[in-house]
């Protein structure tokens, strides 16, 4: 078998790609069944082959796990996680066949078997590879795998005219027990290597047989099932295509259709615990933290619709944006540093067109209005609207074919129904040599009696942003670069291009722009128009099958209710489409408050690529951070030190000028979450200062190097310093809260790793091994709890569902991650958001509750004793500060009068602390008396079970 494959390791890379019948497999699987991972799940994928579905999960923001029992197409997955910059996201490779698989227990949070279950004819074989790969599920982890249909066989010998051998399996015994051998005289290299097929019921039993419960089931193919020949000629292009794409996705779970296909696919977890719930999108952006897009506002099929520009004009919403014939777009090949080669834009023939803009919802194109094209010119795009009155002003750029870019107006005084003809108000300068090129894109405001014009500018390698203005509107004063390219690294270090203005309520401007090396919008304050504090990204490109999974640009601000703007901007995606997104609204005043980025160097460029280059790729693994110790790297001349080995790694890096540390973290989507979640923590807590580093698709998360302590750490050396930033964190977190806290929605909510599903495993391996003491009263230190075992256990269950309130939260709070300068104990900086978001309010102070139990060295010397019906736990308390901290709710009073359940709080306090303080392989009672006694704790922490 592994010869087969290590013969031609791109064959299943091909496959996958060799036309529309094909690549519907990975629309299903993509598109359906793993678009509900959650977050930065990781992922086993067993018989990965050359890393067809590993990569795609690699650049969701996913980490992988490669097995495979050919060397080749693992070595071939390697390189192409190289090629795209993804070494990162890869935890390992195993080379070995999938029933001898060692896989850590309980790692992972979803396990692919994509394969090996074709091949293994034993059933017996079989079985243990699924068995396996269900040990290595984590607690709510599904499991996914695919099965070949009895007919698949069959069909392809149809398809090959090979009718005797068709026959002759057809009446064989085969229908029966599925299993497909190779005549004799045909090798394996011409046709196929041995193949075991299921039914539906073999493969539920086979899923069953591992203890595992079945969830889902889906065809691969849907409706287009046995009409390979017809989907390969009618889908060709890429509209077609993406129609029939959709209508095979509504048909895969129909239970007529799951065996009807090539392939079927089942889910399932393991049994007893809960399933986990589909992750719901964030439905908008917050204030001034931006999510992706809410809403598709124009795609239409054989049309790109990008560059738009929105605005309020005699009462009425209108929205005038580009498009044009996407057959007419053309391109060529461009190599930019750190990236693959892709196709650059070189012309076509787009129009601007007008149209009425909705609330919400997307916009008709059918009545759409063009403005007039300069004469001369085939390519129009990059508008900007201006209402002065009765009169409404485009500017817009357009070019003759080959040409450079020039910037023109034209007028209507109607509303929109008619124009003037364009003129020449701004062209490229020879005098100018960063817009010598091209000038377009205009951005026009009018403001204090004069017109203002920021612009796009090329000189033949970059675009910066540059201001002209005017008295008139016809003749403009060139005023030169205001926003120029960043540093290497930097999110806008290529260009800086498409600016969209709109005005602050504090008298200054905020402008959104597209960051050329992120290909993702970034913003900028200023409080004259000339000088501009830039503020860093703040929308990034979406994942895989995303409208703007290669690019998120072209912004336009349109100014509403209450101060707030709502953010439009168009998106293309991984096949070159570019669609008009909405983002929902934004708060210009909050945005400007944002600390500037950290600024990068070439120092700090320098030291990135040294740290993603230079260190192996098994101190970027995932460790266990709980129960097991990790490698740490260092290098040779002691300049990178890895200050945290775990599942994002953080690396310090010492440069000629000072100490960085850098971040890389789990994926590309994580540092750009932290960054932008540290921004808008900065408005209620103090944070160092970060910037996002880019390499090809790498984003890296550059942090200020602290010369801290951890404020855990001085809960012992330190109690008065560790009261007073505790009780000043407890305060700022009332203000933080009371800014964001809101009913809880799931559409709103963002979930760390420990996800409800997560938790509920927990709670159901407590339960496990809190049985034989499940009607015993708990004793702590001599006096009775009014708990019990199963008390806890069924308090845990009740407080699992999602409920109460949201309120914006770092995701990870706890006292590690509460930094404490050493020069001045007043100075301290909460750090580590890479989890920031809306999250359950009551779970976010369970952590800070459940950190003061584990990381402080407070509680000590636990024993648990079980005399007759009374679990006894005794422990001794450090001092003073112990005493208080651990017996009482004075920490929790802090937060009085906020939307708080208690209750709550402690039921999801216990499966944390059990899991962070248990062994995994020790007996709950007397074998974890540290856990016990921090669950006892807990209870009093929280203001349940005490006496007196």
């Amino acid at each position: 078998m592994s010869a087969f494959y290590d013969a031609d390791p791109a064959r299943e890379w091909q496959r996958t790609r060799s036309g529309p019948y094909h690549r519907l497999e990975a629309e299903v699987i993509h598109r359906q069944v793993l678009a509900a991972l959650p977050a930065a799940s990781r992922v086993l994928d067993i018989g990965s082959g050359p890393g067809v579905h590993a990569l795609a999960l690699a650049r969701r923001g996913h980490t992988v796990a490669l097995s495979d029992l050919s060397a080749a197409s693992l070595a071939m997955a390697r390189d192409r996680f190289r090629e795209a910059g993804l070494e990162g996201q890869l935890l390992g490779t195993w080379h070995g066949p999938a029933q001898l698989l060692e896989p850590p227990a309980g790692q992972f949070d979803a396990v692919l078997l994509f394969g090996p279950l074709y091949h293994l004819l034993d059933d017996a074989d079989a079985a243990e590879a699924v068995r396996r790969a269900a040990d290595a599920l984590a607690p709510g982890g599904r499991l996914f795998a695919i099965f070949l249909t009895r007919t698949s066989v069959l069909r392809d010998l149809l398809k090959r005219g090979r009718f005797t051998e068709m026959t002759a399996l057809a009446e064989s015994s085969y229908l029966g027990h599925g299993r497909y051998q190779l005549p004799p005289g045909v090798l394996d290299t011409d046709y196929m290597p041995p193949t075991r097929t299921h039914s539906l019921r073999e493969a539920e039993q086979l899923l069953r047989g591992a203890g595992l419960e079945i969830t889902d089931r889906y065809s691969l193919e849907g409706v287009a099932a046995w009409m390979r020949p017809y989907v390969d000629q009618t889908a060709a292009d890429r509209a077609a295509f993406t129609q029939l794409s959709d209508a095979v996705l509504a048909t895969t779970r129909l239970p007529e259709l799951v065996e009807a296909g090539d392939h079927f696919l089942l889910t399932a977890t393991r049994s007893g615990l809960p399933r986990p719930a589909a992750r719901v999108s964030r439905g908008s952006g917050r204030s001034d933290s931006v999510g992706r897009h809410r809403t598709v506002l124009a795609d239409a099929q054989d049309s790109v619709c990008f560059a738009p520009a929105a605005i309020q004009h005699r009462g009425r919403r209108l929205l005038a944006l580009t498009a044009g014939p996407s057959s007419a777009r053309t391109y060529e090949p461009r190599q930019l540093p750190g990236r693959a080669p892709e196709p650059w834009y070189t012309g076509g023939r787009n129009r601007v067109v007008l149209c009425p803009l909705p609330d919400a919802g997307p916009i008709s194109l059918a009545d759409a209005r063009p403005l007039p094209v300069p004469d001369g010119c085939d390519d129009v795009t990059g508008e900007s609207l201006v209402s002065d009155g009765e009169i409404l002003h485009a500017f817009l750029s357009a070019r003759t074919d080959g040409g450079p870019w020039r910037i023109y107006r034209t007028l209507s005084h109607d509303g929109g129904s008619t124009w003037t003809t364009p003129k020449t108000v701004l062209e490229p300068s020879s005098t100018h040599p960063s817009e010598s090129q091209h000038v377009l894109m205009p951005a026009v405001l009018r403001r204090g009696g004069a017109w203002w014009m920021w612009y796009a500018g090329r000189d033949g390698h970059h675009r910066r942003i540059h201001l002209a203005t005017s008295t008139d509107g016809c003749t403009w004063q060139r005023h030169g670069v205001v926003l120029d390219t960043g540093v290497p690294g930097a999110p806008d270090a290529y260009a800086a291009d498409c600016p969209a203005i709109t005005p602050t309520a504090d008298g200054g401007l905020l402008m959104v722009y597209g960051a050329g090396t992120a290909r993702c919008l970034a913003a900028a304050h200023s409080t004259d128009g000339r000088t501009w504090r830039p503020l860093g990204t703040i929308l990034h490109r979406g994942g895989p099958g995303a409208p703007d999974a290669r690019c998120a640009f072209y912004p336009t601000l349109l100014p509403e209710r209450s101060g707030q703007v709502r953010l439009l901007y168009a998106g293309e995606d991984e096949t070159g489409h570019w669609s008009l997104l909405d983002a929902g609204h934004l708060d210009p005043a909050l945005l400007a408050q944002r600390p500037s980025p950290l600024e990068l160097t070439v120092a700090v460029d320098t030291a990135v690529a040294r740290v993603r280059g230079e260190v192996p790729a098994v101190y970027w693994q995932t460790t266990d951070d709980c129960h097991g110790p990790a490698r740490s790297y260092t290098s040779p001349d002691g300049a990178i030190t890895q200050l945290r080995p775990s599942s994002g790694p953080v690396f310090a890096a010492r440069t000629p000028a000072s100490t960085v540390i850098v971040k890389p973290g789990r994926s590309t989507a994580f540092a750009e979450r932290e960054h932008t979640g540290l921004q808008v923590l900065a408005r209620h807590l103090p944070v160092p200062a970060t910037a996002l580093h880019y390499q090809g698709d790498n984003a890296t998360l550059i942090v200020e190097h602290l010369d801290a302590t951890p404020l855990r750490d001085l809960a012992v050396t330190d109690p008065d310093t560790f009261t007073r930033v505790l009780g000043d964190l407890s305060a700022r977190l009332v203000h933080l809260i009371t800014a964001t806290a809101r009913p809880y929605q799931e559409q709103d909510a963002d979930h760390s790793l420990q996800t409800p599903a997560v938790l509920s495993g927990w709670v159901e391996d407590l339960a496990r091994r809190m049985r034989p003491w499940w009607n015993h009263a708990l004793h702590l230190n001599g006096e009775p709890t009014q708990l019990t075992c199963a008390g806890l256990v069924h308090l845990a269950r009740r407080s699992l569902p999602p409920g109460g309130h949201l309120a914006y939260s770092t995701g990870d709070l706890h006292l590690g991650n509460v930094l404490v300068d050493r020069a001045d104990p007043r100075q301290w900086w909460a750090m580590d958001a890479e989890f920031a978001g809306l999250h359950d309010l009551d779970q976010s102070l369970a952590k800070l509750v459940g950190s003061c139990l584990k990381h402080t060295r407070l509680l000590s010397d636990p024993t648990v004793a079980v005399r007759g019906p009374v679990v006894d736990i005794a422990c001794r308390l450090q001092g003073p500060l112990g005493e208080l901290l651990l017996t009482t709710p004075w920490l929790l009073d802090r937060f009085e009068g906020l939307p708080l359940d208690r209750g709550r709080i402690l039921g999801l306090l216990l499966p944390d602390l059990f899991f962070r303080l248990t062994s995994p392989d020790a007996p709950t009672g007397p074998g974890a008396p540290y856990g016990l006694a921090a669950l006892a704790l807990g209870a009093r922490m929280t203001g349940h079970g005490a006496t007196r």
